[in-house]
């Protein structure tokens, strides 16, 4: 698949011949690759859609010389919505969002809720408060880290980082890329990711009573997910509440038929079925 790109952003896509777009939103230090399940089954699952697998802002190829910010990544990526909708005649904008990905894409719907038909939210990490960041617990750890880790060969950290997500050793090669980063960078959007605030924009005009929200957490993860999913869903009282069972934060690369047509299911028929994986919360 060729990388295309819009400004700074990184993107591959399938089914550019389709009115409709699904636009997937990645976790926090990872970057499109996660997506290759989705990517794999395009054609089972996905194919009246022009599926979009984007880099955030500072991950992947969408290099940038800026630090990473939540405020700049959600204008980056409006912008490139704003482009398709005027410029490839797109008719529905779909947003998937995995962690920071979800934050982004909450990010987006308040600034501009018309933009997105329907969103998607999974493995959520929404602060209380937002801390100072040199103060912050990222910015303490970010200087043990800093020793700690220059001592470890890079094997060490890919496999830590491995365990963190809880994928498999057969995605090594793909981990790896995490090691172009430096320390700073990660700690800037680690920092970022773990004190992501509500917006006040969320709650103006009739965004909090919009039906096409999903979210989604998996009882496998960590309980800020499970808190912040919960939380979420207050504010949209007409969103569909989800959890998956021991559904892991990467669970479209571990249980990807279940999240494929979880995801489906909901683009076209605002539907979920209930079964022993799936628990509706509503």
């Amino acid at each position: 698949m060729t990388v295309k790109y819009f400004k700074e952003l990184a993107y591959e896509d399938i089914g550019d011949e389709n009115k409709e777009t699904i636009i997937f939103l990645h976790t926090k230090l990872l970057d499109k690759w996660i997506w290759k399940k989705q990517k794999d089954k395009y054609n089972q699952y996905f194919n009246d859609y022009h599926c979009i697998f984007l880099d955030l802002p500072n991950h992947g190829d969408s290099k940038s010389n800026e630090p990473f910010s939540i405020g700049k990544s959600s204008q980056d990526i409006m912008e490139f919505i704003e482009y398709l909708i005027e410029s490839k005649d797109i008719e529905k904008i779909n947003l998937i969002g995995l962690g920071l990905g979800g934050s982004i894409a909450i990010e987006i719907m308040s600034r501009n809720p018309n933009l997105i038909d329907n969103l998607i939210l999974s493995g959520l990490e929404i602060a209380d408060f937002k801390e100072d960041e040199e103060d912050s617990i990222i910015g303490r750890l970010g200087k043990t880290q800093s020793k700690y880790l220059n001592e470890k060969p890079d094997t060490f950290i890919v496999k830590a980082y491995l365990r963190y997500f809880g994928i498999s050793k057969t995605y090594f090669d793909y981990m790896e890329r995490i090691l172009d980063r430096s320390i700073k960078e990660e700690k800037k959007i680690a920092y970022e990711s773990l004190n992501y605030t509500i917006s006040d924009n969320l709650f103006k005009d009739d965004i909090p009573n919009k039906e096409n929200i999903l979210i989604i957490f998996g009882n496998k993860e960590d309980l800020d997910c499970t808190k912040s999913a919960i939380g979420l869903k207050s504010i949209f009282e007409n969103a569909k509440l989800v959890e998956i069972n021991k559904g892991n934060h990467l669970w479209n690369i571990i249980d990807d038929e279940l999240f494929n047509s979880t995801i489906i299911d909901f683009i076209k028929f605002k539907h979920i079925e209930s079964s022993p994986k799936v628990r509706i919360l509503e």
